[in-house]
């Protein structure tokens, strides 16, 4: 593996371990700052530890992504019919607790009929796809390589090399020059050009509208 690579291929191979760590320590200094019963407390751990723990096990076992929106979102609509009901405090928090539970039920039940949020074991997600992009783009930096040798390098699968060089092409930030693919970038890393792509968020922005409709197509 290569030295540039090392620092994100640990990070990610102990990311789960790491976030654990987070939240058990987020958990505690709420516990010690807050002095909360144990029961909500414990309620709201339980909770946290299993969202930080869901998107590990839907990428390995390849659950449908909307197990994990329908169980929050049926959540969030009981806690704000509660809230309306019972407790006093502010009504446009308990209606954006309804308005976002709904929505997200909604959209769960659009994942799980439509098969949109149908996963694969073991395929990577998008931040995955960055991340094996960001991989190959620091091997890239230090020499022009062919996928044979960046197999040899890199603590990567083969065909998430070959996925993380196709996002570097379409940024067009390297070419290829006979069996090896080299850094077209001479003034910044290629990293960089990953990290500061506009194009990303412009089209997560053009997408938004679509993207909040989606789950409504279930009446249509």
């Amino acid at each position: 593996m290569s030295l540039q690579s090392r620092p994100i291929a640990l990070l990610r191979r102990y990311s789960l371990v790491i976030e654990l760590v987070g939240t058990a320590t987020g958990i505690l200094a709420v516990w010690y700052f807050l002095d909360l019963a144990p029961a909500p407390l414990g309620g709201a751990a339980v909770g946290i530890t299993a969202a930080t723990i869901w998107p590990h096990v839907r990428r390995r076992y390849g659950f449908n992504r909307g197990w994990g929106k329908l169980f929050p979102g049926v959540g969030l609509v009981a806690l704000g019919a509660y809230a309306f009901a019972g407790t006093g405090g502010n009504d446009l928090v308990k209606a954006a607790f309804l308005i976002v539970g709904a929505w997200l039920t909604l959209d769960a039940v659009y994942d799980l009929q439509s098969g949109a949020g149908r996963t694969e074991p073991g395929a990577p997600d998008q931040m995955d796809r960055f991340g094996d992009a960001a991989i190959v783009g620091q091997a890239l930096e230090g020499s022009p390589r062919s996928v044979a040798e960046l197999d040899d390098a890199l603590d990567l699968p083969r065909e998430r090399i070959e996925d993380g060089i196709e996002t570097l092409r379409t940024l067009d930030v390297i070419e290829r020059q006979g069996e090896r693919y080299v850094a077209r970038l001479d003034d910044r890393s290629l990293t960089d050009a990953l990290r500061n792509e506009s194009g990303r968020a412009r089209e997560r922005l053009g997408g938004l509208p679509e993207r909040v409709a989606r789950p409504f197509r279930l009446f249509t």
